[in-house]
């Protein structure tokens, strides 16, 4: 009975690293889905299935919050994450979904270039997600942070040249929504990332 009275410590590092993880998975589908459009239907519907799991991960962090007395963080930054990692998850699926079921004819090497820049930004975002259980790995964390910083800055050099070369060769207009559809919100996603990125340097900055 005593243990039903003691509110029990819930892992919200754990539902980072699950959360995180399955942007990693989002990333490398999207990635995969350009570079093997012939499967483009199956892999979306995967990518879907990947999207409800980061969705399930992050109304439960929620929950959870809710009930919670003491967190390890800040709440309002335990709420941003979570649901910033979604976001990230969300439209990586969108962007997916608007490949496969757009009509286009092939993925461009533009929207190759963002899903490898995804792709790297996640895998980085996941690495710095795990190092904050420790204080001893924060400096890592920082370094892992800049480098989403830059796939963010990287994604924008690719969107803008490739918004360029569209309207400048493409005459369809119809094209031309599509594809300017697709790469914003292949961007961002790159964006989230950094979003996340922002509030773990700032959880550190706190904590130091």
């Amino acid at each position: 009975m005593l243990r039903r009275l003691i509110p029990q410590e819930y892992d919200f590092f754990e539902s980072f690293d699950r959360a995180a993880a399955q942007a990693v998975t989002a990333a490398r589908l999207l990635l995969k889905l350009t570079e093997n459009f012939a499967d483009a239907d199956p892999i979306a519907r995967e990518l879907n299935e990947v999207e409800h799991a980061c969705d399930d991960v992050a109304h439960r962090t929620i929950e959870q919050l809710n009930k919670s007395f003491i967190t390890p963080l800040d709440r309002e930054d335990i709420h941003v994450m979570i649901l910033r990692i979604d976001d990230i998850v969300d439209l990586t699926n969108a962007a997916a979904n608007r490949m496969a079921y757009f009509g286009i004819q092939r993925p461009t090497q533009h929207a190759i270039n963002l899903a490898k820049q995804i792709v790297r930004g996640s895998e980085k975002l996941a690495e710095a997600v795990h190092g904050m259980r420790s204080a001893k790995q924060y400096e890592q964390v920082m370094r892992d942070c800049i480098t989403v910083h830059e796939v963010e800055n990287a994604a924008d050099d690719i969107l803008h040249t490739a918004l360029a070369e569209l309207f400048a060769k493409e005459k369809n207009a119809i094209e031309v929504i599509k594809w300017k559809d697709i790469y914003e919100t292949m961007e961002k996603v790159t964006d989230r990332l950094e979003d996340v990125a922002n509030v773990l340097q700032g959880v550190i900055v706190k904590m130091s």
